[in-house]
């Protein structure tokens, strides 16, 4: 079941989480890879920015989006 119009759910909450840190943690430990190391602390730090910066966003999409998946629209 989705969520209504500014409201949030446990399910929005996990997702959001795990979209952020999947997206996040793969594209940093790819890149570092690629370039042959293993990734820093101050990589791994600033990917766990990004992934927070990232769940935020997709927070926000969920809560101004209502049951229909419709963006800015009330029940």
């Amino acid at each position: 079941m989705m969520s209504s119009f500014l409201q949030l759910n446990k399910r929005d909450l996990i997702n959001g989480f795990i979209v952020a840190f999947l997206a996040t943690a793969l594209a940093g430990v790819i890149a570092s890879l690629e370039a042959g190391n293993l990734p820093s602390m101050a990589e791994l730090q600033a990917g766990a920015i990004l992934g927070i910066k990232a769940a935020a966003a997709y927070l926000l999409k969920n809560l101004f989006t209502n049951s229909n998946d419709q963006l800015l629209k009330g029940e």
